[in-house]
C-alpha cells in the first residue's frame, strides 16, 4: 500500500496579506499556518507531488486529522459517499411534508404552484396517511412540515391529522414547522400551532411595503405587508417560543430593498424570536421568460451575498460552510410528501402537480398506481455520487450535487440547470469573511 501523502483534493490554500490558511471541505476544518508550510503545501499541490519524509511528524498528524492530506483521494470520496448512503437509507428519522390544502388567496408571479386545485384534505386521506406512516415501525422522530397552498387556510384539517398521527405514533418525538405567508395568522391559528407543537415558522416577504403589496394582495386587503407584520407581532406575543424566520424572496427588481427591510425587521422585532434572511427566487421553468431575466444567476448570487457582508449585513449564506453531509430528501427512503388529495411526492415543490406524483394513498394506507419510472428517476437518476464531474469536485462535500430535480431535468429532459454550490469559485472569499467576522467578535469581546 502506498503510504505517501499528498494534498487532498478537498483542501484549499488561502492567503490574505501575510496570513495563511488551509480549509478542507470534507472535514470542514480551517487552520492557520505559517508562510513556510503554506508555500511548501502550495508547491506540492501545484506540481502534484507528495510530502517530503522530513516533515515533522506532529505537523503531518495534525494535517491528517483535518483531512488536509491523504494517501488517496478516492478514499476521501468514499468517506463522503458512505455518510450520504447511510442517510439515504433513512433509519430512525422520518421527514413528512403535508399540504392540507392547495388553496391560497394570493397568486404570486413566481409561484411554482400555478396549476393546483384548491382541494382540502378529507378524513379518508388522513387515515390513509396515518396508516402508511405507521408501517415505519422503527422511527423514533417525525419531522413534520406543514406546506401548501396556504396551510393556515386549513387549520381544522391540520388539527385532525395531527391528532391522528399522535395517537398512532405513540412514543415518537415530533418536530413541527410551517411554511406560510403569515396573512392568516390569527389568535386562533396561533393557539392551534402551539397545540400542534410547531416550533418553527417561515414567513415570506417580497421586499418593502409597496413591492410586497404588488405581489401579494387580495380584493379585500391591499396592504398585506402591514397585516403580516402585525400578525408576526401577535405571534411573538402569544407564542414567543415559536422561532420565526422571515424569508425575503429576492430578484434583481427588489434586491436593493433588502438592507432597509432587514434593518426595519431587526428594529421592530428586537429581542423577539424573529430573524430575517435573504432568499433567491429560482427559475423552475414556470415563471415565464420575462421573470427569468430578472433572476440572479449562479455567479451573481454569491457576489450579492458577499456585498451584503461588506455592509455588515449578516445572512445564513455568509456563515462558515456547514458540514451536515445531507442532501435533498428526494433520495431518502424515509422522506415523503402528500397533497390534500393523497397524491404522494418526493419533492415538496411538486406537491399538487400530478405529473410528478409517485402514486396515490388510499384509506387503507396503500400507495396505488406507483409510477416506477418516475420513482426510479427520483431515487437513483442523475446521482451526483455517480457523476464523474461531481466525484472529482473539491466542493462536493459542501454542495451535495445541488437540487436533484434540476439534475433529473438536465439528464432526462435536456435541461440547462446549473446545480453547483454558490461557494464554487468564491470559497476563499467566504472563508476570509468568516475569519474577519471572528476576529471582529474577539475584539468586541476583549473590549467589554
Amino acid at each position: 500500500m502506498n503510504n505517501e501523502l499528498k494534498i487532498s483534493r478537498y483542501t484549499f490554500l488561502i492567503q490574505k496579506d501575510e496570513n495563511y490558511y488551509i480549509y478542507n471541505t470534507l472535514s470542514n476544518a480551517l487552520l492557520e499556518i505559517d508562510e513556510e508550510l503554506f508555500q511548501y503545501m502550495n508547491n506540492i499541490k501545484r506540481n502534484h507531488q507528495y510530502f517530503d519524509a522530513s516533515i515533522e511528524k506532529d505537523i503531518k498528524e495534525t494535517l491528517k486529522r483535518g483531512k488536509f492530506i491523504t494517501e488517496n483521494d478516492e478514499d476521501e470520496f468514499l468517506c463522503y459517499k458512505s455518510a450520504i448512503m447511510a442517510m439515504r437509507q433513512g433509519g430512525k428519522n422520518m421527514g413528512l411534508t403535508i399540504a392540507p390544502t392547495m388553496d391560497c388567496c394570493f397568486n404570486c408571479n413566481y409561484c411554482f404552484e400555478k396549476s393546483k386545485r384548491p382541494a382540502y384534505m378529507s378524513e379518508d386521506i388522513m387515515r390513509g396517511i396515518v396508516k402508511y406512516i405507521g408501517e415505519f415501525s422503527n422511527i423514533e422522530t417525525l419531522n413534520l412540515t406543514w406546506f401548501g397552498g396556504e396551510p393556515l387556510m386549513a387549520v381544522p384539517e391540520m388539527e385532525k391529522l395531527y391528532k391522528k398521527l399522535r395517537r398512532k405514533l405513540k412514543g415518537v418525538a415530533f418536530h413541527s414547522n410551517i411554511i406560510t405567508t403569515g396573512f392568516h395568522l390569527t389568535e386562533d391559528s396561533i393557539k392551534a400551532l402551539q397545540q400542534m407543537k410547531v416550533t418553527n415558522m417561515q414567513i415570506t416577504l417580497d421586499g418593502l411595503k409597496d413591492t410586497h403589496n404588488k405581489i401579494k394582495f387580495t380584493k379585500e386587503c391591499d396592504d398585506v405587508f402591514t397585516t403580516v407584520l402585525n400578525n408576526i407581532d401577535k405571534a411573538c406575543e402569544l407564542a414567543p417560543e415559536i422561532h420565526i424566520v422571515i424569508r425575503t424572496n429576492l430578484t434583481k427588481s427588489n434586491a436593493h430593498e433588502y438592507k432597509e427591510l432587514q434593518q426595519m425587521i431587526r428594529t421592530r422585532f428586537a429581542g423577539k424570536n424573529v430573524v430575517i434572511t435573504p432568499a433567491f427566487v429560482m427559475d423552475r421553468d414556470k415563471c415565464g421568460h420575462s421573470l427569468s431575466r430578472n433572476l440572479f444567476s449562479v455567479k451573481e448570487y454569491p457576489k450579492y451575498i458577499l456585498e451584503l457582508a461588506k455592509k455588515g449585513i449578516d445572512s445564513p449564506q455568509i456563515r462558515y460552510p456547514n458540514l451536515f453531509f445531507i442532501e435533498c430528501a428526494i433520495r431518502n427512503d424515509y422522506s415523503v410528501s402528500f397533497d390534500p388529495e393523497g397524491n404522494m411526492y418526493k419533492c415538496w415543490e411538486h406537491i399538487g402537480e400530478r405529473k410528478y406524483a409517485l402514486g396515490k394513498i388510499n384509506k387503507k394506507g396503500v400507495v396505488e398506481n406507483i409510477n416506477k419510472t418516475l420513482l426510479n428517476r427520483q431515487m437513483f437518476g442523475a446521482d451526483p455520487l455517480e457523476d464523474p464531474t461531481c466525484r472529482k469536485c473539491p466542493y462536493l462535500p459542501i454542495c451535495g450535487g445541488g437540487c436533484p430535480m434540476q439534475r433529473i431535468e438536465n439528464v432526462f429532459n435536456n435541461g440547462k440547470n446549473v446545480n453547483c454550490t454558490y461557494y464554487k469559485g468564491h470559497i476563499e472569499n467566504f472563508i476570509l469573511e468568516h475569519i474577519r467576522r471572528k476576529e471582529l467578535m474577539e475584539k468586541i469581546k476583549n473590549n467589554k
